[in-house]
């Protein structure tokens, strides 16, 4: 009974803060509906509705820059992106058109991206199933990385600093100027489009620093750090129907769908309400369940990082696995005196991918033998040799290359163009169905996302019947549900590096505007820096970027061949089999391939801090 209190307490909370969110309305603008505005009351000089600022447009307060040299569009000086019009969203805030990639490299992309698939197909298709040599350097053989790692202060030397600016981002999204703001753009142009990077690089980093499970465990412990129970906790168990990623999925569903058909992501104090929603997020599960079980289970930020991590080229694993067979303590998964219990209920005997780890470092000081590693190995690791597939993160591997394609779409006018919304799918759907602009946003997004899940699931049924074909003396042949989970791993690196190549585009075209921002966060006129009033060109040009995303997109497809080569052997033995139901798979990567290069040959709709 008491789990399913909790359950519906933590439901319950979850919903009414994003209700909260959905409805809350920006401040200075709660007079003015979207629906009644029009291009004409839009400030040509800032951007806002019904401005009274008496704001002059670039080109009249330049005095010193050969107006030539200003952008029509975007208003930038000495302009490199190629701008090629101006048109609105849904609630006429102004948004540039910016071109996609040119056709050449588009088609360059795709015939990469045939020869590449086949050359691997027979390549490495040929090869048998080898023995992998497992590269590691361990970072503890350093005596201070270690000795810093089990210090009591640790992590909380790291989370403090990110706490005090994740306050200072609520603070100034609901006291700043709602136009003029540090808010959104540290939150989603540096943070989020740079949290993929990260993960690349170091894994769950990002959880050794997370604000909102700092604000949580502090609340729930009653001190900053150190050994000992949550006093406040009622230490329940996390609901056994809830033990899977399927909260963690709904989660991020709900905010893709706030960031993009609420446009959450320029509104300063919408952003702060999504802020207090994930600390809420995080501390009713700290005073409800053992451990830090929303880690594990809800959280969306942890449970994607999760995934993408079994890619990053770092691990905490066991020294030596004979000396954790040996252990009958379990100090890692219990705790003792000297490190808590394992938060995410991990033992380090059994863990062989990056999933779940949060790198906390409790196993570091609770191992009475000193058996734990942080290692430095080769990419793409735990997807090559992944031996515990679960139907839960099957899933949310499929709907991650949805959701990251569904992101880039949304960018184009093919999916919205308020001045000619005819010939978009926002606005074929809004006739079909005589709904609105979010009614129609919702069926889109909803068929964006089935779309992917079916064709994948097409496709794997296509490699049943070609095994079966095949080897039809097979007593025992494999399923659809078995192909469908232990092949979608092959999928990871596809929506990773199309997620990178995507967040590349908003971090190096957009992030350099931090530094102005930097200047005056809450937009009071201040100028503390000397940059408030600087405009920067972006990090990299336009033709830098389309190069890298077409790379990264190949890069990404590379890997996935590789993890889908790997797994066929595994399920189907290292025979003609296992090379001949690679092909169904090579063709559907190859379409999803494909679909991300589209996306980003298409016009881009750049808003936000772009403007």
């Amino acid at each position: 009974m008491k789990n399913h209190t909790a359950t519906t307490l933590l439901m319950i909370s979850t919903f009414a803060l994003l209700t909260s969110v959905m409805i809350s309305p920006s401040q200075n603008t709660e007079n003015q509906p979207a629906t009644t505005v029009q291009p004409d009351n839009i400030c040509q000089g800032c951007g806002m509705i019904n401005c009274t600022m008496d704001c002059k447009p670039a080109t009249q307060h330049e005095t010193d820059v050969d107006l030539e040299s200003i952008c029509e569009f975007c208003g930038m000086i000495n302009c490199t992106m190629g701008c090629k019009a101006v048109t609105y969203d849904s609630e006429y805030r102004k948004m540039v058109v910016m071109p996609g990639i040119p056709t050449w490299l588009y088609y360059g992309g795709i015939v990469s991206l045939i020869l590449i698939s086949f050359f691997f197909a027979e390549t490495i298709g040929r090869r048998g199933m080898q023995k992998r040599r497992r590269w590691r350097f361990n970072l503890l053989r350093s005596t201070w990385i270690t000795s810093l790692v089990r210090k009591p202060y640790f992590p909380f030397i790291f989370q403090a600093p990110m706490t005090a600016l994740f306050v200072f981002i609520i603070y100034a999204g609901l006291y700043g100027h709602q136009i003029v703001n540090i808010a959104p753009a540290i939150t989603w142009t540096i943070w989020w489009a740079g949290l993929i990077f990260l993960i690349v690089v170091a894994g769950k980093a990002w959880c050794l620093v997370c604000p909102w499970d700092m604000i949580a465990t502090i609340s729930s412990r009653l001190r900053l750090f150190g050994v000992g129970d949550a006093p406040l906790s009622l230490g329940m168990k996390w609901p056994a129907r809830l033990r899977n990623v399927s909260l963690a999925i709904l989660f991020f569903i709900i905010l893709t769908w706030l960031e993009l058909g609420y446009n959450i992501t320029q509104s300063p104090s919408r952003t702060a309400y999504v802020a207090i929603a994930m600390v809420i997020l995080a501390l009713v599960p700290a005073f409800l369940f053992e451990k830090k079980s929303f880690c594990r289970y809800g959280c969306f930020v942890g449970r994607i990082s999760g995934l993408y991590a079994n890619f990053a080229p770092v691990e905490v694993r066991a020294k030596d696995k004979s000396v954790c067979d040996e252990c009958t303590s379990r100090d890692c998964f219990k705790g003792n005196d000297k490190g808590n219990a394992c938060p995410t209920s991990l033992c380090l005997a059994t863990v062989e991918d990056n999933t779940y780890c949060i790198m906390c470092g409790e196993c570091v000081k609770s191992c009475p033998k000193d058996n734990v590693a942080f290692n430095l190995r080769p990419f793409g690791e735990d997807l090559y040799s992944y031996d515990g597939p679960r139907k839960d993160e099957a899933l949310l591997a499929v709907i991650l290359l949805a959701l990251t394609s569904f992101h880039g779409l949304t960018m184009t006018p093919f999916w919205e163009n308020t001045t000619a919304p005819d010939g978009t799918i926002i606005g074929w759907i809004s006739r079909a169905t005589g709904l609105g602009h979010l009614g129609s946003f919702t069926i889109g997004m909803t068929a964006v996302i089935v779309a992917p899940i079916l064709i994948y699931l097409l496709f794997c049924k296509l490699v049943v019947l070609a095994a079966g074909r095949i080897d039809s003396s097979n007593a025992t042949p494999v399923t659809v549900t078995q192909v469908f989970v232990r092949f979608s791993y092959s999928l990871l690196p596809i929506a990773l590096f199309y997620h990178l190549a995507h967040n590349g585009m908003h971090l190096f075209m957009e992030g350099q505007h931090i530094i102005s921002s930097l200047s005056d966060p809450l937009g009071r006129g201040w100028d503390l820096f000397g940059t408030a009033s600087k405009v920067y060109p972006p990090l990299l040009s336009t033709q830098t970027i389309w190069i890298t995303q077409v790379i990264l997109v190949i890069i990404g497809h590379v890997f996935g061949i590789i993890v889908a080569h790997r797994t066929a052997q595994r399920l189907f033995g290292d025979r003609l089999t296992s090379y001949i139901v690679e092909v169904p798979l090579l063709v559907v990567m190859i379409l999803f391939s494909v679909f991300s290069l589209w996306i980003m040959h298409l016009d881009m709709n750049m808003r936000g801090t772009l403007l």
